[in-house]
């Protein structure tokens, strides 16, 4: 008998998270990584859903990804993403803010967390991808430097400098209001 072919939901269970680590490690901006990985999981399943025979799920799922990262940012869109890393999130959050709430204090916390997106979006990309990998993704320190092919102890103080950068910065704004 044959072997049977993997489902989508099988190929996406078992490379999700190596397809994210490698994304958040080769993109140019923070703000791209999920518009990347959602394009890469929407080719696969195309690429199944014409019936590729996909003997090896994590070289395809990662090599699928290569390709849209290499589609993703053609020059105009590598010089934007040099120029402007000002992406922000949208204002949903505060829609789903319930009657309850204090809608003040929840129109201050997310000025401030556009504030410290931005001020970590304005770091170099290095920085940019740590912070993702490190704080978003919780993958530790010693694995985030291996992704990154850089040195642990690198990653750990360019990403501890960034950290007490924004807390001496929001520390400051917060006794100043």
């Amino acid at each position: 008998m044959g072997q049977t072919e993997p489902s989508f939901e099988q190929i996406y269970d078992s490379t999700k998270q190596s397809v994210l680590r490698y994304i958040a490690s080769k993109c140019i901006n923070i703000c791209d990584i999920q518009d990347i990985y959602q394009e890469t999981y929407a080719r696969v399943f195309e690429a199944l859903s014409q019936g590729k025979q996909i003997k090896d799920a994590q070289a395809f799922a990662i090599g699928t990804a290569k390709h849209c990262l290499a589609h993703y940012y053609t020059a105009m869109q590598r010089l934007r993403a040099r120029v402007s890393l000002s992406s922000r999130g949208s204002d949903d959050e505060l829609d789903e803010i319930s009657s309850g709430e204090d809608i003040e204090l929840a129109v201050i916390n997310k000025d401030l967390l556009d504030s410290i997106f931005s001020e970590i979006c304005s770091q170099s990309a290095d920085v940019q991808k740590m912070f993702y990998l490190h704080y978003f993704m919780d993958i530790p320190l010693d694995e985030t430097a291996k992704i990154l092919k850089m040195n642990e102890n690198t990653v750990r103080q360019r990403l501890y400098r960034a950290v007490r950068l924004i807390r001496r910065k929001y520390t400051r704004r917060k006794e100043d209001d």
